[in-house]
């Protein structure tokens, strides 16, 4: 396996049970490890006790308690090697929600396939790793 495509740890938040549930197997079967978490608060607290290197944060933009963007940069605060790859089922967002995807590197609009999630994740760590020196 190449440096770009080696197995990451993917932490992915959506509130979606059913969508968190497809993407978190294709990913498992690709051999990831993947964290999940259903809402702001849920990541929140895994963040804090998940003590290894979180190399991926899969992103649901809208969660019921919170905005994505939000947390996302809470969840730098514990783990900043995260890169963040959003996720999003909106066709357009408002300006507060636009100003942060368009900072994003990556996002994904939902529905996606398994295949641009493994693009996505292959970007995702290779930035990660142009990143370190």
């Amino acid at each position: 396996m190449s440096a770009d495509s080696r197995e990451a740890v993917v932490f992915f938040v959506d509130d979606d049970d059913s969508v968190r549930g497809v993407y978190s197997a294709i990913l498992r079967k690709r051999g990831h490890m993947v964290l999940e978490a259903a809402s702001a608060e849920e990541a929140s607290r895994l963040a804090e006790v998940y003590a290894d290197p979180i190399d991926v944060l899969l992103m649901d933009v809208n969660l019921p308690d919170g905005w994505g963007a939000t947390l996302a940069q809470r969840l730098h605060e514990t783990h900043p090697e995260m890169v963040v790859v959003f996720t999003t089922g909106y066709a357009d967002v408002d300006p507060i929600l636009s100003s942060a995807l368009n900072e994003a590197e990556h996002v994904l609009r939902k529905p996606f396939n398994a295949e641009q999630l493994t693009k996505a994740i292959a970007a995702a760590m290779a930035s990660r790793s142009h990143g370190k020196s």
